[in-house]
């Protein structure tokens, strides 16, 4: 069959139009097909017509309705969306209802595979064996409804039948390099301050997050330019790389100056090149660790799994044994309720507990890494050559098995662990480092030694919540690689090899609004008495209105074993006036200092502009006030504050934003992330984006999206709600597919137009007659008559002659000259009454 050319489209869309608009006067039209079947009738009788009218006018007009036929049985390539997510395009077969109301797609079981569908567990296989499947009866909740004006299929499917290794995976063919484009994210600051102690002083930061995309390759920089208060400066590079995706390999190789992952070994500073695999390309269900669970049906069985009582998947197996290997579990540890019915009705329930690791990875999933080059120390140490390999893999059981090597002309070392779910004793992993490096001191020529570290997470039924448990033991000869650069570089913050290393995390949920939570490190070095150990505690709760936070830290402890302990409460407030303000009263002990602060803050301007301003008072009797401000706007954020104490003042500025170039011209926005977007909206400016909070397009109709998630589809919606009537857009939504570091073009058809309102009368003075049709110059039909021969039109500005016509006969049809310029207006629509001659 002959596909639909973009004008029978746009008429096909207006007859929808045509036919709602006929609906919507009356309740007497009898229609029952959607789409055109041979022998559609209307009735006309309900079309009461002025006497002076034909009495068959209102079935002429009826009759024009019906001259053009719309989508009928056939073969179509169309855009499928599974469950809002875009699946692809195919060519389907499209067959009348039962009902005639509708057309239905014929989808086969091998293409409901290619969905997701998890077949093998549906209640009623022999269901797939037809040609077409019955979707309904297959899966009862789920459903297909096709767009013919859009030749779009969207087809629903509970996520509960669905496949979890299928979840959020998107064809690498549809992967977006983006636009080629260049781009650069800004912070700068300038701070002036005096001080009866020191004196004037002045300094100045600039921060560049730079990037350049061409096709395949993305290239990035970070540059920084600081003047301190000496006035002396520096210009620095943290990273300088060309990256681009392997698709094949689920991973991305990167050329330059970067870091080298940090899963077996500690992350360092490089200068070469690296193979990294991007976990992000995996469907969702892979990126993550979740149990495997098995067991032993009876009968062909239903099995349900629950989490904290709620439903999370369901699939129906044989008789034997069965494995569940798709979970998508939610959050890192818990309890899963596995109920298993049988064919004669008998229940059976059993539990599984599990936990997980970051270096857990789930069964059959790898992850890798090759890296090499040349150290890259910021500070001027030796550059030796080097060369990391490391590699992960899930092997089953709540098992993976990692490691890796590394090597130098100076330095090796290789390492190897496994990390295990216990189920209700958490998880955990041990693994275990030899390294042997040439050190070339006084002391000795070469070393060597062995690190073992261990790692345990859990989650408790008291909501307690042990997020990460390290600890780390390394004997004496031990280096880790930059432990030896150091060494041999004589380097001063060489302060020994590490002996020992313990962290940990803890979160405790207390009630409904309650919290504790503790972060604490501690290191030691061998024949050395220079320790590092830092905590912060936190414990917050929420009261009638105000919220209470008691908090406590500790840093890093130096060489003189002085530490900057504090230990300080927050009490904050909302007040009845402003927009969004609050109150917040603190009380802070650091070191031998006690201070008191009152602040007040807030925003107004829907959000745009927030202060903040306060008074505080020390022990000593030291008294200061500041105050803050930052501005948000579309292109960037501004922001100034002043601070004022007995013996000091200080005056700051900062400014931040970002600057796009492409093909078209130079945007401004407030930030870009990693993976962005540009939408385009030709010449309409003033138009919001849904999830970018005060994102708005220019003058010239370009807007920065600055977040998207790569490999993903992302869905861009204009916020149609807020435009004015002078505004149309075709489709005010799309969807893209960006690879990660893209920067993504979307672009929306536009218009500017004139909607009229227009009062139509014959030469001799009688209203149009209803139902007659309103055709341009070019011929298209753009409105239909209603009620007291009037019509609403959306059209453009210039003059122009229209044509109505309710018959074939020349009597039937006249013209209406219009200029929309000249015509009154009122709350966004010209109206006027023509006479048509």
């Amino acid at each position: 069959m002959t596909l639909f050319s973009g004008r029978r489209l746009a008429a096909i869309r207006l007859r929808f139009v045509q036919l709602f608009v006929l609906g919507s006067s009356t309740a007497l039209l009898e229609i029952k097909p959607a789409h055109a079947v041979p022998g559609t009738e209307f009735q006309a009788g309900f079309m009461r017509q002025s006497p002076n009218h034909a009495s068959d006018a209102g079935a002429l007009a009826l009759g024009a309705l019906t001259n053009s036929s719309d989508l009928g049985p056939g073969r179509y390539a169309v855009d499928i969306q599974i469950n809002f997510r875009y699946f692809g395009r195919r060519e389907i077969d499209f067959e009348l209802s039962p009902e005639g109301d509708r057309l239905l797609p014929c989808l086969s079981s091998e293409l409901l595979e290619e969905f997701g569908v998890r077949l093998e567990s549906l209640a009623d296989p022999a269901l797939m064996q037809n040609a077409c499947v019955d979707l309904k009866t297959l899966i009862p909740s789920a459903t297909t409804e096709f767009h013919g004006s859009d030749l779009r299929l969207d087809v629903s499917i509970p996520q509960i039948a669905m496949r979890r290794d299928m979840i959020g995976q998107v064809d690498p063919e549809l992967w977006d390099y983006g636009i080629n484009a260049a781009f650069v994210n800004y912070q700068t600051s300038a701070q002036q301050g005096r001080s009866s102690y020191a004196g004037n002083s002045n300094s100045q930061d600039l921060y560049l997050n730079s990037g350049v995309n061409l096709g395949p390759w993305r290239l990035r920089t970070n540059q920084s330019l600081r003047q301190d208060e000496q006035g002396q400066r520096s210009w620095s590079r943290a990273y300088a790389y060309a990256q681009r995706d392997l698709p094949r390999m689920n991973a991305n190789l990167t050329l330059g100056e970067t870091t080298t992952p940090g899963d077996a070994f500690k992350s360092l500073p490089l200068k070469g090149v690296i193979i990294r695999s991007d976990q992000s390309m995996l469907p969702d269900v892979l990126q993550n660790y979740a149990p495997i669970i098995r067991g032993v049906a009876l009968s062909r069985a239903k099995v349900e799994v629950l989490q904290n009582g709620y439903p999370i998947y369901s699939t129906y197996v044989s008789a034997g044994p069965y494995e569940i290997d798709d979970l998508s579990t939610a959050g890192g540890s818990g309890e899963l309720e596995i109920v298993v019915t049988e064919a004669d009705g008998q229940i059976r329930r059993f539990t599984q507990p599990y936990a997980t690791l970051g270096n857990l990875l789930r069964d059959g999933t790898w992850r890798y890494s090759a890296s090499v080059g040349r150290y890259n120390s910021a500070h001027n140490l030796e550059d030796p050559l080097l060369w990391q390999g490391t590699l992960a893999m899930g092997i089953g059981w709540g098992s993976t098995l990692y490691g890796g090597l590394m090597a130098s002309e100076f330095y090796q070392a290789g390492n190897a662990g496994v990390a295990k779910d216990f189920g209700a004793l958490g998880a955990l992993s041990f693994d275990v480092t030899h390294s042997s490096a040439e050190v070339n001191t006084s002391d000795s020529l070469s070393t060597q030694g062995m690190s073992y570290a261990m790692k345990y997470g859990k989650s408790f039924q008291s909501r307690t919540n042990l997020r990460f448990a390290g600890y780390r033991y390394s004997t004496e000869g031990y280096r880790d690689f930059d432990e030896a650069v150091r060494q041999r570089s004589r380097d001063t913050a060489f302060h020994g090899s590490r002996r020992s290393r313990l962290e940990a995390s803890v979160y405790q949920n207390i009630g409904t609004r309650s919290a504790l939570g503790l972060t604490l490190s501690q290191e030691d070095y061998w024949r050395s008495d220079y320790e590092r150990r830092q905590f912060q505690f936190n414990f917050n709760t929420y009261h009638r209105g105000v919220s209470y936070n008691l908090f406590a830290s500790q840093s890093l402890t130096d060489r003189d074993n002085v530490s900057d302990r504090q230990l300080g409460l927050s009490v904050s407030m909302p007040l009845d006036f402003g927009n969004s303000s609050t109150a917040t009263f603190d009380l802070l002990k650091s070191g031998d200092t006690f201070s008191q602060r009152a602040s007040l803050s807030g925003n107004v301007d829907d959000s745009r502009l927030s202060y903040q301003a306060s008074m505080a008072r020390d022990n000593q009797q030291q008294q200061s006030a500041s105050l803050a401000a930052v501005y948000q706007t579309p292109h960037g954020n501004l922001g100034a504050g002043l601070t004022q104490g007995r013996d000091y003042r200080s005056v700051s500025l900062n400014a931040s934003g970002a600057i796009l170039l492409h093909a078209d011209g130079l945007e401004l926005g407030p930030y870009l992330g990693e993976t962005a977007g540009l939408i385009e909206v030709p010449d309409i400016a003033g138009i919001g984006v849904a999830n970018a909070a005060g994102v708005r397009t220019n003058e010239r109709g370009y807007a920065l999206v600055p977040y998207l998630r790569p490999y993903r589809t992302n869905q861009i919606a204009l916020e149609t709600d807020q435009m004015g009537p002078e505004v149309e857009i075709d489709n005010g939504a799309t969807q893209v597919v960006p690879r990660r570091g893209a920067v993504v073009k979307a672009s929306f058809t536009a218009r500017k137009i004139s909607r009229l309102v227009i009062t139509g009368r014959t030469a001799n003075g009688l209203p149009l007659p209803f139902g007659a049709q309103i055709s341009n110059a070019q011929g298209e039909t753009i409105g239909v008559v209603g009620q007291a021969g009037q019509v609403m039109l959306a059209t453009s500005a210039e003059p122009q002659q229209l044509e109505v016509r309710w018959g074939e006969e020349g009597e039937q049809r006249c013209q209406m000259n219009i200029d929309p310029q000249t015509m009154d207006q009122a709350q966004g629509y010209r109206l006027q009454a023509v006479t048509c001659l």
